[in-house]
């Protein structure tokens, strides 16, 4: 089952394509890695700031020492965030 979220990139590796997205307030330590591919909308360059709107499956196995997945991750990209990544 899919539980939709709202977050924050908290970081983001352009040459590797994929990045990290925080849920919660800056001390949260609710994060999920997503890649590239599983950008439904936005930008493939997400900056860090950028909101994020993603599904998790509460499904799907995590390893130990690896971050939960977000898949059908939607990038919302503002005229202030284009701007600052201009």
């Amino acid at each position: 089952m899919f539980n939709r979220k709202q977050g924050v990139v908290r970081s983001w590796n352009d040459q590797k394509g994929w990045g990290v997205i925080r849920v919660g307030p800056v001390s949260s330590l609710e994060r999920y890695f997503f890649h590239v591919s599983a950008i439904r909308s936005g930008t493939a360059t997400p900056s860090i700031g950028m909101e994020a709107y993603f599904d998790t499956d509460d499904a799907a196995e995590v390893r130990e020492g690896q971050l939960p997945k977000a898949v059908r991750v939607d990038i919302i990209v503002t005229d202030e965030s284009e701007k600052a990544g201009a």
